[in-house]
């Protein structure tokens, strides 16, 4: 693949998943409103968006079924440290209560939620788009290509209401943990690593009590990058 179909195709991938999901997701269907599973329009917009990559990519050429394996199964030790930092989220909050909080009901909706999440994000960013970029460049081109653009899509929220510093913030956070999760795929040969990392950070931060401490996510956010690029090391390595 020539670099400039390369970068067409991720960046239409890229783009046409972030189309499918803020479009859906700016439905206001009464069909996707239930009172017992609060969080089932996110499962239908990130089932949706998902949906329209695979079908798109399969189209391309560029869907590898063997992203939803298990991958190098050895290498998802080096995946320890981050799922541990992950998990202090419940740990870190401005209200100094631990744990996470809600009824149980409401719990299992949002991991539904932050589920299908993970899987449509990470399949829709470091998924078909990540594959056309390693056909062209390094991987830690694709890897910061694709964090990038991941990070920028997040302005979109303020559309839904979010306030410009906040967004501006969360430009940063997810592109850093985007490039944690570009080295997740490079090191396993899996989406299925960030996929976890993905929906379990996206879970603990939104079920702990109190917002986030914003030097802890600055905290998280350089180690994202750095253990990212150990992971592409890593991965370099184990090619070589």
């Amino acid at each position: 693949m020539s670099r400039s179909r390369a970068w067409t195709s991720a960046l239409g991938l890229m783009l046409l998943w972030w189309c499918a999901t803020y479009g859906f997701g700016s439905l206001d269907h009464p069909l996707v409103w239930l009172r017992w599973f609060p969080h089932v329009g996110m499962v239908v917009t990130d089932a949706l968006s998902f949906l329209v990559v695979l079908l798109v990519s399969w189209r391309l050429g560029l869907f590898d079924g063997a992203l939803f394996r298990l991958g190098r199964v050895r290498a998802w030790a080096w995946l320890v440290p981050p799922l541990l930092v992950a998990c202090l989220y419940p740990l870190i909050g401005r209200d100094g209560v631990p744990g996470i909080y809600g009824p149980s009901w409401v719990l299992l909706s949002l991991a539904a939620g932050t589920a299908a999440t993970g899987i449509s994000e990470e399949f829709g960013t470091r998924g078909p788009a990540m594959t056309a970029l390693l056909r062209a460049e390094r991987p830690v081109v694709a890897a910061v290509a694709t964090s990038v653009v991941f990070g920028v899509m997040h302005v979109g929220n303020a559309l839904f209401g979010q306030s410009a510093s906040a967004t501006a913030w969360q430009v940063v956070t997810a592109g850093s943990a985007g490039f944690l999760w570009a080295g997740a795929r490079l090191v396993t040969g899996s989406l299925w690593p960030g996929i976890v990392l993905h929906a379990l950070s996206n879970f603990l931060q939104i079920a702990s009590p109190g917002p986030t401490p914003q030097w802890f996510q600055c905290v998280v956010a350089v180690f994202s990058v750095v253990w990212g690029l150990v992971l592409i090391r890593v991965a370099g390595r184990s090619a070589a």
